[in-house]
């Protein structure tokens, strides 16, 4: 059953979406060009996560955005992290507190978040920026006693208008990224090959499962599309080859694919505002992500 967000009595409930379309005409002609196919009939919220730090999650977000840009589905990027590596990358300026709304003051305030997305030199790519602010967030949430309910409201401004909400999520595990799991439907566990990082995996997911308890939904609701290795690099010690052999092996999350290291092509592309299928689309750099999207099921590979 495809479903959405609404609000009941101050209570957010899902109930069935309804299908509306847009006509082609309609499409932006900024950036570029990406064919626009359809108003989506639900807006997939996507948590790209991992509570522990360096594993490639900004990377893989920014690049999968572009697979799926790439097959003409609108994109919101949503960049949860106060650092704003996701928002620098497209050459977007980061909001500020003191100039106007920003990202937290808008799911404090519970306000229309529509002035805060920047376009992108990607035409079926947008941003909604990360600010400084957003470090005290985690703080301002716990204060309402009511958390997990902020980011769905926030992110409800949107349904219908994006085919997917890429959520960049910060390495934690607090009131912010609870709220930022509670509004998704789906989520991709990024890893490295670390000796953690099963824990990581395993404490992932039991955030996943206790976030879905707390807001009253089954556990297997927030779907798990899979896992990416990233930052993978060959060839490997036995210490290594072990812990990439149970990460490629995961008893219960499927790999959609890993990443090499690939310096050149991604800090290029990143340095252009880009992602690297729309600045080195021939590369085997590009391939990995478009791998990543195919085995996800968010799009259909060519």
């Amino acid at each position: 059953m495809r479903v959405c967000w609404v609000e009941r009595g101050g209570v957010l409930d899902i109930v069935p979406a309804m299908t509306e379309t847009t006509p082609d005409s309609l499409a932006g002609t900024r950036g570029l060009p990406a064919p626009r196919i359809s108003r989506p009939e639900l807006t997939r919220i996507i948590a790209m996560c991992n509570q522990k730090g360096g594993v490639g999650k900004t990377t893989t977000t920014i690049n999968l955005a572009g697979a799926l840009a790439e097959h003409g589905r609108r994109v919101l990027l949503c960049d949860c992290d106060p650092q704003g590596n996701a928002t620098s990358s497209f050459k977007v300026p980061m909001l500020d507190d003191d100039k106007g709304p920003t990202q937290a003051t808008v799911v404090i305030d519970m306000s229309d978040p529509h002035e805060l997305v920047a376009k992108t030199r990607v035409e079926n790519i947008d941003v909604l920026p990360a600010s400084m602010d957003m470090a005290f967030l985690p703080s301002r949430l716990r204060e309402t006693g009511s958390a997990n309910q902020f980011y769905a409201r926030m992110l409800g401004h949107f349904q219908g208008e994006y085919d997917d909400i890429l959520l960049d999520m910060r390495p934690a595990l607090d009131t912010d990224t609870d709220s930022q799991t509670a509004a998704a439907t789906a989520a991709i566990i990024m890893v490295d090959v670390d000796e953690w990082a099963m824990k990581a995996v395993k404490m992932q997911v039991a955030q996943h499962k206790k976030i879905m308890t707390a807001m009253g939904r089954p556990v297997d609701d927030l779907d798990i599309l899979g896992m990416v290795i990233g930052r993978v690099m060959k060839p490997m010690g036995d210490f290594d080859s072990a812990v990439y052999k149970q990460l490629r092996n995961h008893p219960r999350i499927p790999l959609l694919g890993e990443i090499p290291v690939r310096s050149a092509d991604l800090k290029e592309s990143r340095n252009k505002g880009l992602p690297v299928v729309f600045y080195r689309p021939k590369t085997d750099t590009a391939g990995f992500f478009r791998t990543i999207a195919s085995n996800a099921k968010l799009v259909t590979a060519a």
